[in-house]
């Protein structure tokens, strides 16, 4: 099993809730490693590793959701002997969303709550004109234009030029075409983040999100864009860290 664990208090005894973690197009596990300094003791974080990043960063990426949240579900399912939650940012929310289904039709144990940060509602259509047909340097373009996220030296280098591309393409296509699905509705109650400024991502796009439990949903704005939980990190957590206690169940922390 392909996992990274983050720890908010290493060798401080058992986690008490599990967060499963699922990073933005092009990124990894790497992105939530400084996660559990701002969370309540007790918490570990379980980032599996999707094909094309990370420990798998030698398998190719998969761009048809239904075969990637197949892969997830095969590797969570042993981290599943905790009460857990999903959070998932950008492309991982779909796929946390879409693997919080999987799971109940598995008959696994169900998440406690749904965290998702900077995605549309499942229900609607992409906003912006696609991108991920688009051959090799004009899709690099769009991506560096869209989420300002490519660091020029990094495009400088051909091999990781080849292997950025092959991994966003996949990962753009599994958002700009994600379609959703008629199932029923979770039952856990659904937290969404969203940067006022996100161009990508619209505050007006997060209201659906509720459709898609039969529990409360909330939708919380904070400053910033995209990225808001790096350009502005102290007031994420402040909103996560409380929401993130309030799932557990009670007698979960001290």
């Amino acid at each position: 099993m392909s996992v990274r664990i983050f720890t908010s208090q290493p060798g401080a005894g058992p986690p008490r809730l599990r967060v499963l973690c699922f990073a933005h197009a092009g990124a990894g596990a790497a992105i939530f490693r400084t996660w559990p300094e701002h969370l309540p003791a007790g918490i570990e974080l379980a980032c599996p590793s999707l094909p094309g990043r990370d420990a798998r960063a030698m398998e190719a990426p998969l761009s048809d959701m239904q075969a990637l949240v197949a892969d997830v579900a095969g590797t969570v399912l042993p981290l599943l002997d905790l009460p857990y939650c999903l959070y998932g940012h950008s492309l991982g929310a779909f796929v946390a969303f879409d693997l919080a289904h999987e799971l109940a039709r598995q008959g696994a144990p169900r998440p406690l709550h749904l965290f998702v940060g900077a995605q549309r509602a499942p229900r609607l259509p992409h906003s912006q004109e696609p991108i991920y047909q688009l051959p090799d340097a004009a899709f690099l373009d769009g991506v560096r234009s869209r989420h300002d996220a490519l660091p020029a030296a990094l495009l400088a280098d051909a091999g990781m030029r080849s292997y950025l591309t092959r991994l966003l393409r996949a990962d753009f296509t599994l958002v700009e075409a994600y379609r959703h699905a008629a199932r029923e509705p979770l039952s856990c109650g659904i937290t969404v983040f969203g940067g006022r400024e996100d161009t990508a991502v619209p505050p007006a796009l997060l209201a659906g999100w509720a459709e898609e439990t039969t529990a409360p949903c909330e939708t919380v704005l904070l400053p910033g864009g995209h990225f808001f939980f790096r350009s502005h990190a102290a007031a994420f957590f402040a909103e996560f860290r409380p929401r993130l206690a309030g799932a557990m169940p009670a007698g979960a922390l001290p």
